[in-house]
């Protein structure tokens, strides 16, 4: 349902926010949706019981997930039209890394919050940390502007946006969005059944040793967005996770960690690099909405199947998940291919506003 929401909210996002031009605004709106969620579903965990409990947790994870639809294409146009064309992907890489540490780092905040307080309690805890974040976004991006109002029916700008290339584009991010998450939503489960690690310190060392590389990926691959043809940078980060997936299930002991690692790192890039290519193809004037058709639609999309397409082919198996980590593997590999054969963009656009 989260996954869902949020990709289904996503066009609706993009429109509004190039219509308005005040992104900032709207991304506060988002995190106060993930925070208020968040408060929701604790209080349907604490209050409530069985078929209520069932359909108040589908609403407010629904809730979430609308909320999860504004922060990366809006956040995005932001960094797209505050700095110039050539150091953009330097910019995203740099914020998307800062995500990178709050992924590294949450498992071991969360195990420090139930320590001091209830689970239920701990999510409530998060949901207030959520909304006042987004007063602080209010605050801090509430008069951010990435171009003038946008008049004219709203259907204009989508069907402006949505070109052969951008097309295409949304299909090969979502194949490639579907084989990395599809692995990554099952890593855990393959070193507890497979490798043998228990659900204790190693596991945790080993999620650490996984995230932790992409607060180095994103500002290399940032930085080479800025300097290489997009669709290249994209089949290098698509190839590279593909060949670490591989070497992962294949090899053992630390040699198997360090292709874990890697995995990590070539995984995480896709803020810089799918924005990137977004703002290659999006129309004037419609940036957000080119964002949320890429990220939206594509990744997140395939973020949605891919765990589907992984359980369906163990089926509770996990003995199957080392095979199973390979066909994902060689559907990373097609994206990678795909990435080449996306049409070339005519020139790189600048995002109005962009310096």
């Amino acid at each position: 349902m989260f996954y869902f929401s949020s990709m289904v909210s996503s066009v609706f996002v993009g429109r509004r926010a190039d219509r308005t031009g005040a992104p900032g605004v709207l991304m506060a709106v988002g995190i106060a949706c993930l925070g208020v969620g968040l408060i929701g579903f604790f209080a349907t965990m604490v209050y409530t019981t069985g078929t209520e409990l069932f359909t108040l947790a589908l609403l407010f994870d629904f809730v979430m997930g609308f909320g999860s639809a504004f922060y990366h294409p809006l956040g995005g146009s932001i960094l797209q039209a505050s700095f110039d064309r050539d150091n953009t992907g330097r910019a995203l890489g740099l914020n998307g890394a800062l995500g990178s540490v709050g992924r590294a780092l949450y498992p071991l905040i969360y195990a420090a919050a139930v320590l001091v307080v209830t689970i239920p309690d701990s999510v409530a805890t998060f949901g207030l940390v959520g909304v006042v974040a987004a007063v602080l976004i209010w605050v801090g991006l509430g008069t951010a502007r990435t171009g003038k109002k946008q008049e004219g029916p709203e259907g204009q700008s989508l069907r402006r946006s949505l070109t052969k290339p951008m097309v295409i584009l949304m299909i090969i991010t979502f194949i490639r969005s579907a084989a990395i998450f599809g692995v990554a939503a099952y890593v855990q489960i393959f070193l507890t059944a497979q490798r043998g690690t228990g659900v204790g310190s190693l596991l945790g060392v080993l999620t650490a040793v996984y995230f932790a590389p992409a607060i180095v990926g994103q500002p290399l691959f940032g930085w080479l967005v800025d300097r290489v043809d997009h669709r290249l940078v994209m089949a290098v980060s698509a190839a590279g996770a593909s060949a670490s997936i591989v070497g992962f299930v294949s090899a053992g002991g630390a040699v198997s960690y360090a292709f874990l690692s890697l995995f990590g790192f070539f995984a995480y890039t896709g803020f810089p690099v799918l924005l990137s290519l977004a703002a290659d193809y999006a129309p004037a004037g419609a940036s957000s909405l080119g964002n949320s058709l890429v990220w939206g639609l594509g990744t997140t999309g395939g973020n949605a199947l891919g765990p589907l397409i992984v359980y369906a082919l163990v089926l509770n198996d996990y003995g199957k998940l080392g095979v199973t980590f390979e066909y994902m593997a060689i559907l990373a590999l097609v994206s990678a291919v795909g990435a080449v054969l996306i049409p070339k963009p005519k020139e790189r656009k600048a995002i109005p506003g962009q310096r």
